[in-house]
């Protein structure tokens, strides 16, 4: 029996960077900086997703829907950034 081949884990260390720099940019530059950021990094997940075979950590159901769900949350996230004025 032979060991599986291990998987590359760069796309799911690129999106922990993503997140933690969005985090950074929404204490640093307000909430809506963050939110933005959140949203931009969902599309990279997206990207991700549909570019690579199995992107560890990414795959949750198959790829049409998972890059369905990343972008819909990513415009969801955008939209409700720019429009709401409080934050």
């Amino acid at each position: 029996m032979s060991p599986e081949p291990q998987r590359s884990n760069l796309a799911i260390w690129l999106v922990l960077a993503g997140v933690g720099i969005s985090v950074l940019l929404g204490m640093a530059a307000g909430a809506r900086a963050g939110a933005i950021g959140i949203g931009v990094v969902l599309v990279v997940c997206a990207i991700f997703r549909a570019v690579l075979v199995s992107p560890v950590g990414l795959v949750i159901r198959t790829r049409t829907i998972d890059i369905v769900l990343y972008g819909a949350t990513a415009v969801l996230i955008g939209v409700l950034a720019v429009a709401t004025p409080s934050i």
